[in-house]
């Protein structure tokens, strides 16, 4: 059974009362979001009393697709007093539908009272398929936290191959035959699995010491080979134990962030070349030579900047332009995409050199188009560094013509979630400093995942942007709008501005306005591409 709480007895009838009418799960937690009561029917949802749940933070019961939904709420549950309805997935194996309301109760000390129950079935039917993470890297959140809580824990990749050919090849109905078998075998996959698809035709499990992830690729080539795919496709399996051995914890998470994300792009054969075989250090290993060709590179400038514009939706004026890595092909790193460069740099330490090289060369194209401004893309993993701090602080003020205080909103740093933040304070005094020296900063990709919310509390900002996989959503149904509207009111109460970012649509960028965003970015309004009013 879980503890008592410090918390009048009518306060917890009235919550209790209140609960029951509708829900088997009672929860508890300080504005923090760390649960401190836990009641009803965890046993038969998740597995486990609720009494083991005390002291963890309520996310972890939520599937890690849905986190940052709830985060979002949490963020803005101070503004409106409760958290309306959601529809949730729960972190268990079948990632199953639930329903989670909240309302905050006056302290000392002022709490959160949720309640979970069922979700009514809907009419008709619905394709099953496992549950998705709409990136790999909101699985890869999860997985950190299973890192860096020291528990025993291991990450499952599964694959397979071909899956473009077979989506092509295949009848709809043999498609949709092959997805349900996956999703229920997943769903076998033991308790308190987190399992879900984080690329076509690949998927990640995260479990305990003793998740079997090759008796589950054994049970996925047995389903494979009894339908009609069996001769279009062949399963692989890799399984890494998340043991940071003599890496730093820090480390482990950004090694453990760069081959999950390597494998979702690249399958097997890219987490293989990755040394995935020797767990998280041998990845760290195996990338000692790329990573003195990437210092090579970073010194040498082997990478261009490409700039997209960032309007006003009243007018559809530019505002500001984004500097967009992009690495030279003839490059030697371990893949050419931009991501892949940046979360490699990150891993083997080069984030901060590279985030240097980048500013200085969107300087150089700042002084070479007098009429522009431009964002830089700054990691959290370099924002905690008081070097990085101290030479940006002398960068600027060796460019105090062009930016600075007498030149607002040449230059902007939009402050990433590539590498999340464990030096707070450090992070707060860097973007303190740079707003103190003119240059505004961004919170990016806001809602993607839950630490952004904790930014911009924690840190003073003047711009927010909201992730692209918000504007689509939102188009589609009053619940995402209400979302997106929760970050507008969010961003508001803390005096920033909101940008909309992967409008390609006239219907949303009319949508964002309508919600009370500002700004918008996207293909709609221009892709990457030169300097509009460089000299050159």
């Amino acid at each position: 059974m879980s503890p008592p709480l410090d918390n009048p007895p009518q306060h917890r009838d009235r919550f209790l009362a209140f609960a029951f009418a509708a829900s088997d799960m009672l929860i508890e937690t300080g504005l923090d979001g760390i649960i401190t009561f836990a009641t009803g029917a965890f046993r038969m949802r998740l597995g486990a009393d609720p009494g083991r749940y005390i002291g963890q933070r309520i996310t972890s019961l939520i599937a890690a697709a849905d986190q940052a939904s709830l985060a979002m709420g949490m963020a803005t549950v101070t503004l409106r007093g409760r958290i309306p309805p959601l529809v949730l997935r729960l972190a268990d194996a079948a990632a199953t539908p639930i329903a989670l309301s909240a309302m905050m109760m006056a302290g000392p000390p002022a709490r959160l009272c949720f309640t979970i129950g069922p979700v009514p079935a809907l009419p008709g039917p619905a394709e099953a398929r496992a549950p998705g993470f709409e990136e790999p890297l909101l699985f890869v959140r999860e997985a950190e936290l299973a890192l860096r809580s020291g528990a025993e824990a291991r990450v499952g990749l599964l694959e397979l191959e071909n899956w473009q050919d077979m989506q092509s090849l295949l009848p709809p109905e043999d498609m949709r035959a092959l997805r349900a078998g996956i999703s229920a075998i997943l769903a076998e996959a033991g308790p308190g699995v987190v399992a879900g698809e984080i690329g076509q035709g690949r998927y990640g499990l995260l479990g305990n010491a003793e998740l079997d992830v090759a008796a589950l690729a054994g049970k996925l080539r047995d389903f494979v080979g009894t339908g009609p795919a069996a001769k279009r496709t062949k399963v692989n399996d890799t399984d890494l134990p998340l043991t940071a051995g003599k890496l730093t914890p820090g480390q482990a998470a950004r090694t453990l962030r760069f081959a999950v994300t390597r494998f979702a792009a690249g399958g097997t054969k890219a987490a293989e070349l990755d040394g995935t075989a020797g767990g998280l250090a041998g990845i760290i290993a195996r990338s000692e030579h790329s990573a003195r060709s990437m210092r090579d590179a970073i010194a040498a400038k082997r990478f261009r900047l490409q700039f997209q514009p960032i309007v006003s939706l009243a007018d559809n004026t530019v505002h500001h332009f984004e500097a967009l890595l992009r690495p030279l092909e003839s490059q030697s790193h371990p893949s050419g995409t931009t991501q892949d460069f940046v979360l490699f740099a990150e891993m083997v330490g080069l984030a901060e050199e590279l985030d240097l090289a980048v500013l200085v060369e969107a300087l150089a194209a700042v002084r070479d188009a007098p009429a522009a401004s431009v964002a830089v893309n700054v990691s959290g993993f370099t924002m905690q560094s008081p070097a990085f701090r101290d030479v940006v602080a002398g960068i600027l003020a060796a460019n105090a013509d062009i930016v600075g205080l007498d030149h607002p909103h040449r230059l902007l740093v939009e402050l990433t979630e590539t590498a999340e933040i464990e030096d707070m304070p450090a992070a707060a005094a860097a973007i303190a400093a740079l707003r103190a020296q003119g240059v505004p900063v961004c919170l990016d990709d806001f809602g993607a995942g839950g630490a952004a919310f904790r930014y911009l509390r924690e840190f003073g900002v003047d711009f927010v942007k909201i992730d692209g996989l918000y504007v689509r959503a939102a188009v589609r149904g009053a619940r995402e709008r209400g979302f997106v509207a929760s970050m507008v009111e969010l961003a508001g109460s803390v005096g920033a501005q909101v940008v909309a970012e992967m409008i390609e649509t006239v219907e949303q960028a009319a949508l964002m306005r309508e919600l009370g965003v500002q700004f918008g970015q996207g293909w709609l309004f221009g892709r990457p591409g030169a300097l509009q009013g460089a000299r050159r």
